[in-house]
């Protein structure tokens, strides 16, 4: 505790020095990546140089930012601390460009996105986009997975952030979120009964996940509840009628990850995807692409 204090308090005295975003640049790739070498390949930037904005950024606050472990070198204290101010500072610049730029932007984009999201992260990605991008209009459909691959193939929609199958090639993969048992606190598992399930109706990879899941675990289960939408399984799951398996992401209040609990078997991580109509992007659609791709990065991080 002294020690961040008192970093804080160095940093509250530097009124006279402006931190420079590319080092902070630096120092979160740093930090994200591990190694000097990697984070050089992220920055573009030869090691030497990194290794000079490194040495740049310690001189700047006055404050030994990493310390050697072994072969490696990590971030002390300090450095933990101002990695989180990178963070903040470099979403703001971001923000800031975006809100500048934004107001020149008009147009209209077809956008769809995962019924899971409908509650978190949509209301996020719509205030963020309505704020930087306002003259931009917005068709929304919320919708299930395979309904917006569908409608994306059929050029019904321009653009859809969805999960799907996790593939490190999938150049339109955002990132990958653990899948999870999820039910109320208030469920408890009979052991010597079926475990009840509350699924969506076919086709739904999590579905099929949580049935091979169950399978090779050699778990008996039931289909308690069938809905062929997701408000149905959050309704009966938040009446403690089963589990369900959904991305941890997308969490309902009210409901947890139960599956260390009722010792529930390991499920797979889950893709998060932009699905685009074309690589011939408008304006309009770049812009929320980018909105989109900022805060999954942002959630999915945290």
């Amino acid at each position: 505790m002294t020690n961040r204090f008192s970093f804080t308090q160095v940093l509250i005295n530097m009124a006279q020095r402006t931190l420079d975003l590319t080092l902070l640049q630096t120092l979160l790739a740093f930090h994200e990546s591990g190694t000097l070498a990697k984070a050089a390949d992220r920055v573009g930037r030869t090691q030497s140089a990194v290794s000079l904005q490194v040495k740049r950024l310690e001189e700047l606050v006055d404050v030994k930012l990493f310390t050697r472990q072994g072969r490696s070198l990590v971030t002390t204290e300090a450095g933990d601390a101002l990695v989180e101010y990178a963070r903040r500072l470099l979403a703001l610049n971001a923000e800031a460009v975006a809100a500048v730029r934004g107001r020149h932007v008009s147009g209209r984009v077809r956008f769809g996105m995962s019924v899971d999201f409908e509650h978190t992260w949509l209301p996020m990605a719509m205030a963020r986009f309505a704020t930087t991008h306002p003259r931009i209009e917005v068709e929304l459909r919320v919708d299930r997975n395979t309904a917006l691959e569908h409608a994306v193939a059929r050029r019904e929609l321009d653009i859809a952030l969805v999960f799907g199958e996790p593939s490190a090639k999938d150049r339109r993969q955002l990132g990958t979120t653990p899948m999870a048992w999820i039910a109320s606190s208030r469920f408890v598992r009979d052991d010597a009964a079926e475990l009840p399930l509350l699924l969506l109706e076919d086709p739904c990879m999590f579905r099929t996940a949580a049935i091979r899941a169950l399978d090779q675990a050699r778990i008996p289960w039931r289909l308690a509840v069938i809905s062929p939408s997701l408000g149905g399984i959050w309704a009966t799951a938040t009446a403690a009628m089963g589990v369900t398996a959904r991305s941890i992401a997308a969490l309902p209040a009210g409901l947890q990850d139960v599956g260390g609990r009722l010792a529930l078997p390991e499920l797979p991580l889950v893709g998060v995807k932009i699905l685009e109509v074309d690589a011939r992007a408008s304006a309009p659609r770049t812009t929320l692409r980018n909105v989109l791709h900022d805060i999954v990065e942002e959630l999915l991080q945290g």
